[in-house]
Parts: structure tokens; sequence; C-alpha cells
């Protein structure tokens, strides 16, 4: 089944978008299949600062996720990127205000057993914030609370690296680099509420202790979104999503958020 987003509208645009590995998983017994979904979008538009100054933007907006599952083990590749260039076309303006992106390559071994086993990498880039670059890599477990016909329900745990490279926005200095020993914890649901409406969502918890703050550093973050199926075609889709850090590396805005609305045609 292969899902594509046609319109894709954003009311408070993504720096807090959230890894949902739940999106790209299926329920079906079936097997040897490959499923996935992907949208492109590219928009350019004016504003005003002052009557002779006016602002340009140039925007460009890519996901796609990739699963394969097989027999006993399933197989997902989530990528996300948005490049956003403002005063394009000035020779003595060029400035990027948001280039944000990540890749996320997921293993569940044993999918189909109530504890099943998890391994992972992602790398990711949120310039906006002053994030250059992090890469990740960990594994854990995964454990079926429940599953039923119009719901379902899991819980994951493990640990993993973190590499983290920042610009503090507040120094003329090298990038601060942290690397960390995380646990990163989730809990993930879908329910279907009736044949037309539908909602998922997933909020994860990582934590670990730096040593250069003698402190932990907590990181909660969440995904929720709502279907609701207009025609057996297209469905209407709103997404929230939102990530809290009490300690982070660099002085940057602790509480971040999304929130989209867009149509999806499937078949």
């Amino acid at each position: 089944m292969l899902s594509f987003f046609l319109l894709y509208f954003v009311s408070n645009q993504g720096q807090a978008q959230i890894l949902n590995i739940e999106r790209a998983r299926m329920e079906q017994d079936s097997a040897n299949y490959f499923t996935g979904k992907g949208g492109l979008s590219f928009s350019m538009f004016n504003r005003n600062a002052g009557k002779d100054n006016p602002n340009n933007y140039l925007q460009l907006t890519f996901n796609g996720d990739l699963a394969y599952v097989s027999e006993k083990h399933s197989y997902l590749l989530l990528n996300y990127y948005n490049y956003l260039l403002v005063n394009y076309d000035s020779e003595e303006l060029r400035n990027t205000v948001a280039s944000t992106g990540y890749s996320h390559f997921r293993i569940n071994v044993l999918r189909k057993k109530r504890l099943s086993y998890e391994l992972f990498t992602q790398l990711q880039a949120d310039k906006a914030r002053g994030l250059e670059f992090r890469t990740l890599a960990g594994a854990g477990v995964r454990y079926r609370i429940l599953k039923g016909e119009n719901s379902s329900l899991y819980f994951g745990t493990g640990f993993m690296h973190e590499h983290e490279e920042w610009e503090n926005p507040e120094l003329e200095q090298k990038l601060i680099v942290s690397d960390l020993l995380k646990s990163t914890n989730y809990l993930s649901g879908k329910v279907k509420l009736n044949e037309q409406v539908s909602t998922e969502g997933i909020v994860y918890y990582q934590v670990g202790f730096d040593d250069n703050i003698d402190s932990f550093r907590n990181r909660v973050s969440g995904d929720l979104t709502l279907q609701v199926k207009l025609t057996n075609k297209f469905s209407f889709k709103t997404n929230f999503s939102c990530t809290y850090e009490d300690e982070p590396i660099v002085p940057v805005t602790r509480f971040v958020y999304a929130i989209s609305n867009g149509i999806q045609l499937q078949f």
C-alpha cells in the first residue's frame, strides 16, 4: 500500500519534526512485501519588509518512508528534509533561515512476537536551532501491551549513543560537541475510532548523564496524528509534534512544536 502526500500545509513550520516510527509499520499478517509513502513540495512567495524592500522566500520539503516486511523481521527507512531560503534573488542578502532533516533506519527482529528486538541508527540536522549534526545508534526491546482489531499499544526501551555538534548563538567559537550514552524509551499507540476516523501517537523519553554539567539531560518529545477518511482514496490529516529539553547543549528554546494539516491520497 503506497501513500502519497499531495498537499502539505504547515501552520508553524517544522522545527519540531519528531520521528514517528509507527507510521511506516503495517499491521497486516502478510509478509515479504515493500510499502512506503513519499511527498515533495516546492513553494515560492514574497512578503514586504517596507515599501521597496520585499523579502523573497523559497521552500523545498521532502518526506519519504520505505518499509520491507519479511516473515520474521521488518526494516524501516524514514526520511525528512526541509529547506527554506530568504532573499534568494538578492545579491546582498542570501540567508538560509531553516534547513532541517533526518534519516532513520530501524530493524525490528522477530516482529510478530510479543517481545521483539530493535536495532536503529539515525542522522539528523537542524540548522535553524544551531544543530549542525546529530548521529545516534542503539538497540532495545519492543513489547506489545495490547493488539486488537481497532487498537494497539506498544512500549519500547533501550540504550543509544548520541553524538551532537551545536553552534552557540551567544558565543563566537568552534562547535560545541557532546557525546552521551542515553536511555531511550517510547510508548506508541493506534486507535480506530470508527470507519472514518483514526488516530496514532508516540511519546519518547530520553535521558543521559553529562559529566560536563554533572547532571542529567532529559528530552521528552511527542507526535500525534488525527486522520479523517473523506473517501476511499482521500483522507484529511492533522498532526501535532513537540520536543522539550530541560538542559539543552546550547541556549536555545527548550520547547519547540509544529502543527500541520494535509490531504493524503492512498492507493
